[in-house]
């Protein structure tokens, strides 16, 4: 039995990583904490500098979240369970930013509308 063979553990008695066997349900919940992270940065007062830029950010990874905690959901089955709350968040999450986004950008188009009709009354 030569060296190398004994620093590896058995296939039965090795333990997963620590990040989980799951990797769609992490990268899930990675990136839908990436899309809250980005718009909270509006109260931070940092994302008024440039908003298209955190709003883009939020609506990539949001967009990324949910393909990818759907995959994690699905290998969650077949792993017996593990990671698929994970990616049910990183689904939920994913849509609840995208809605934001969406509501955001349609209050912002009222706003110039309103402003364009005011501005014609004058």
């Amino acid at each position: 039995m030569s060296s190398t063979d004994r620093s590896r553990p058995a296939a039965q008695g090795a333990t997963p990583s620590p990040a989980g066997r799951n990797r769609a349900a992490n990268v899930s919940g990675f990136f839908a904490l990436g899309a809250v992270a980005s718009l909270g940065n509006f109260a931070t007062g940092l994302a008024w500098i440039n908003p298209g830029i955190f709003v883009a950010m939020a609506v990539l990874c949001a967009l990324i979240a949910i393909p990818a905690g759907h995959v994690g959901r699905f290998r969650g089955r077949r792993l017996g369970g593990e990671g698929r709350g994970l990616a049910l968040a990183g689904i939920l999450t994913g849509w609840l930013v995208l809605v934001v986004c969406v509501l955001a950008g349609l209050a912002l188009l009222g706003l110039v509308a309103g402003l364009a009709v005011v501005l014609d009354h004058i």
